[in-house]
């Protein structure tokens, strides 16, 4: 009976490929043979036993080096550092995410996130948009009862899937497939597969929705979100008024590309030559993106006596020298296109409005009248740069900087409250077209520059065409940078 039991044993690890060579048993040797068996087994388990624990322990080494690379870079050069927890108190073996986050300060973000992130280069990285795998439209999410939502469209990109379906600004999206938007399903909307979309009109009279139109969506692909989105020039009051839709802060279509940067000179250069004397800047959906950017937009438009100025200071941590930079309005930016020389700017903004688009209003306050209408806007008054290592699968967005203007003024953390106080959804009989002269917030600007705005008249619109629909959410969220972003150089003179 045993050595039934043994041959069984003997030929399972036969099988296994255990033994190259197998001696024939006989039953005088069987306890050495047993004996040997024993000591093979222990080596062959001991060996695939250290194999194991070395590649922990090389795991748990690796871990251990990124984590200590986020906290020696981050105790350098993080704006908050001094809130940062003490070394001893750390643990290295958390996985970087975890670990950054454990990091972070009080005082870094909002309530509900944090400027400051991290992400992995070996998965698809964060960027300002420059191009966009996507349907082609930005929209509101608003609630229309408990479980079902509703998408209200912002603008849509050209050349792209729903620009070919022919939606337009202010549609409305109620299915999609004959589903209903949920919270579970409505992410779908930023892109995916062909959809047929079931369109709703606003009934001005009774203040709700019906359904519209059916239309059949593309499936998604990579479309060009041009920050440079609409211009025009528009004749009133015996004024020529420039006007600017600019979506986002990004220079070009990659890192190492301008092509957005020379179109804004290039249009520098015709709102000169056309005589424009008035100007709109209409930042209601950007969220930021590049410092450089928000120089080049600022050195525009200031007027021509504040170039060679200071525009901004970068305030860093006390381990920095210097603690603190300045960045001008450098009249050498513009050698290709044209400096407005303008004494006033009407910016338009909404809740979404945040970041360079902030810096914008606040730098050339010192400079020049600025008049904000719209929404409150979200309130980042900080800087971010990114540090790697080819060593590690990880980039790090620290807030670095605080950023004040030239008369040092940075108190906007809460977000700027606009002089004349308008929210876009809640007139949707004037949410028109960009560069309609009865778009609400354009129209607005316009009845300043021309001397008719009244305050009654205002809340008379209001009054007329509630809405009473809760918002959700943007997608224009997915789109934010936390912080103005500080990379490559600053031309300063």
């Amino acid at each position: 009976m045993v050595f039934e039991s043994l041959w069984v044993i003997f030929v399972t690890f036969k099988i296994m490929g255990i033994f190259a060579f197998t001696p024939i048993i006989k039953i005088m040797n069987l306890k050495n043979y047993i004996y040997v068996t024993f000591l093979s087994l222990t080596a062959i388990t001991g060996f695939s036993s250290c194999e194991k624990d070395q590649n922990a322990e090389e795991a748990v080494d690796k871990e251990t080096a990124v984590d200590k690379w986020i906290e020696s870079t981050m105790r350098e050069n993080y704006y908050w550092y001094k809130d940062m927890p003490s070394a001893s108190t750390l643990n290295f073996l958390t996985d970087p995410e975890s670990f950054f986050a454990s990091l972070l300060s009080k005082s870094d973000g909002k309530d509900n996130y944090a400027y400051s992130y991290i992400e992995s280069t070996a998965a698809t990285t964060r960027s300002i948009s420059q191009t966009d795998y996507s349907y082609g439209f930005d929209y509101t999410l608003y609630r229309m009862n408990d479980t079902e939502y509703v998408a209200h469209l912002l603008y849509v990109a050209p050349n792209s899937p729903a620009s070919e379906a022919g939606l337009k600004r202010g549609d409305w999206i109620v299915t999609m497939d004959g589903k209903y938007i949920t919270s579970e399903n409505y992410k779908t909307l930023y892109g995916g597969k062909s959809t047929e979309l079931q369109l709703a009109d606003y009934n001005m009279v009774e203040g709700g929705l019906e359904l519209g139109k059916k239309v059949q969506l593309d499936t998604a692909r990579e479309i060009e979100d041009n920050p440079v989105y609409y211009h025009s020039i528009i004749e009133w009051d015996g004024k020529k008024v420039g006007y600017l839709v600019y979506n986002h802060f990004t220079a070009g279509k990659t890192d190492d590309d301008d092509t957005y940067d020379n179109e804004l000179l290039s249009l520098s250069k015709e709102f000169k030559s056309a005589g424009v004397n008035e100007f709109v800047l209409d930042l209601r959906y950007n969220n930021g993106g590049l410092l450089t950017c928000a120089q080049l937009i600022c050195t525009i438009l200031a007027p021509e006596s504040a170039l060679g100025k200071t525009m901004c200071y970068l305030e860093y941590n006390d381990k920095q020298s210097p603690q603190k930079g300045s960045v001008s309005l450098n009249r050498n930016l513009i050698t290709n296109g044209a400096n407005l020389n303008l004494q006033k700017v009407y910016i338009l903004v909404t809740e979404s409005t945040a970041s360079a688009s902030e810096l914008v209003i606040n730098c050339l306050k010192p400079y020049m009248n600025v008049v904000v209408i719209g929404m409150k806007t979200e309130g980042k008054n900080v800087g971010s740069e990114t540090y790697s290592d080819d060593k590690y699968e990880w980039e790090l967005h620290p807030i670095v900087c605080k950023i004040y203007n030239s008369a040092n003024q940075s108190d906007y953390e809460s977000g700027f409250t606009p002089e004349y106080e308008y929210d876009e959804a809640t007139t949707l009989n004037k949410f028109l077209p960009f560069g309609n002269t009865d778009e609400i917030l354009l129209g607005k600007a316009l009845s300043l520059i021309d001397g008719t705005y009244t305050k009654s008249a205002e809340t008379k619109a209001i009054q007329e065409y509630p809405l009473k629909l809760v918002k959700i959410a943007s997608s224009l969220d997915r789109k934010a940078t936390n912080g103005v972003v500080i990379t490559g150089a600053l031309v300063n003179e």
